[in-house]
């Protein structure tokens, strides 16, 4: 049991009960059955679902269970764009009824991989993963440029700048700061129609 260290009514709400030790390793789960497919996501939708591209090449449309959704599932799989996941199709399903047009086959989610599962699932043969690293890259270079894009911003103005240097020299030979104001053309008054 739990010490209560913090007590009162949320006491147990972070409690050690669903924490892993840090002496039990993580399997990596792999795929164990043919309707279980590698993929990563291509967007999120709304709600509990998403788009994600299978490694047989086909796009579709994930329905994130509870498992995932839930405050200690969400803590430790959030799914992002770009995430590899494994997924599992609804052959019970998709072969039963006719889909529509842009009708996109469902499949649930099963495992949510983080950066070090990837350099394990890699090394798995039999499955192309160059769609998935070229997603990674992809999602790299858009992150770096948009990081790049953001410091194109130069915030000076030349001719406050001209005249503050030609104020300073002017009082070292001088010795006086002689401020001279110029009074601006006076702007007609604002009319409260055209506002």
């Amino acid at each position: 049991m739990v010490k209560n260290s913090k007590g009162g009514s949320g006491h147990k709400k972070m409690a050690s009960k669903g924490v892993i030790s840090s002496r039990v390793v993580s399997k990596t789960r792999v795929s164990m059955d043919e309707c279980e497919y590698y993929a990563f996501v291509i967007s999120m939708l709304g709600g509990s679902n998403c788009y994600v591209m299978c490694q047989d090449g086909i796009q579709r449309l994930c329905i994130i269970r509870g498992k995932f959704r839930g405050s200690k599932g969400k803590r430790d799989n959030f799914i992002t764009k770009g995430c590899w996941v494994l997924v599992g199709a609804r052959e019970w399903n998709s072969s039963s009824t006719t889909k529509k047009d842009g009708e996109y086959e469902k499949c649930d989610l099963l495992e949510v991989y983080k950066d070090n599962d990837k350099s394990f699932l890699k090394t798995i043969s039999g499955i192309n993963w160059s769609s998935f690293i070229n997603n990674d890259l992809s999602i790299s270079n858009s992150l770096s440029s948009n990081s790049n894009s953001n410091n194109d911003f130069d915030f000076s103005n030349d001719n406050v700048n001209d005249e503050y240097t030609s104020l300073i020299n002017t009082s070292k030979t001088t010795g006086v700061i002689s401020l001279s104001f110029v009074k601006e053309e006076e702007e007609e008054g604002i009319d409260i129609d055209d506002i």
